[in-house]
């Protein structure tokens, strides 16, 4: 529990830098700042997957929190959502997308430990959900979704501006989603730790079943 509460403390400490060095609303214009928003979900990923699920199951824990998950996007994104297209504040809007999104893979994360996911799991879910969210497949769908052309120049996207050091062409871009989502199912794919030690006992079951005991020997001898 202690690697779980440092954690925990680490969490907080990076969000509340985050919110006093890059205030809400502030465009990505940098690669450290890029980092600097991703430091607090990989902290609190590694805060859930260090978390103890049964001592949480306590008082009906899970089910609170889920409640609580959905009553804090539903009365805390949402209005201010609408509150955003309502003054026509794009910036303000996409802001609190870019917020809200990492939110709900940890919210996924966070439930599937509860139910008794693995750590492992839990990594699996975190890390390949921020590769899909960091991957532009958004910013395609959305060209996709209206049924427009999707334009030559991605001048949008700070996201993959600040990656790869200029904007990016079309083609690039499709090149730098592709490669996302096929990282991303590296990720899901990986084996934990756990499986990997059982394929190695497996690989020395022939082996050992090769070289019989002693013991054996004395019985088969007995035995004639």
């Amino acid at each position: 529990m202690k690697r779980f509460f440092t954690l925990v403390l680490a969490t907080l400490v990076s969000g509340v830098l985050l919110v006093a060095l890059a205030p809400s609303g502030k465009q990505l214009d940098s690669l450290w700042l890029f980092l600097a928003y991703l430091v607090p979900f990989v902290l609190a990923a590694e805060t859930i997957a260090a978390l103890d699920p049964v001592w949480l199951r306590r008082w009906r824990l899970p089910e609170v929190l889920g409640v609580l998950t959905f009553t804090a996007v539903f009365c805390g994104f949402v209005p201010r959502m609408f509150d955003r297209v309502i003054a026509d504040d794009f910036d303000g809007f996409y802001s609190l997308v870019r917020v809200l999104a990492p939110l709900l893979i940890l919210a996924f994360a966070l439930h599937q430990r509860l139910g008794g996911s693995p750590a492992a799991a839990v990594r699996r879910i975190s890390y390949a959900s921020i590769l899909v969210m960091l991957s532009g497949l958004e910013d395609l769908s959305f060209w996709l979704w209206r049924g427009q052309p999707v334009p030559q120049r991605w001048d949008w996207a700070d996201h993959m501006t600040v990656r790869l050091g200029h904007v990016a062409g079309r083609t690039e871009a499709y090149l730098f989603i592709a490669a996302h989502l096929i990282a991303a199912l590296a990720v899901l794919c990986w084996p934990s730790r756990s499986r990997r030690a059982a394929t190695a006992a497996r690989g020395q079951g022939p082996d050992s079943a090769a070289e019989p005991s002693p013991a054996g020997h004395d019985a088969a001898r007995a035995g004639g």
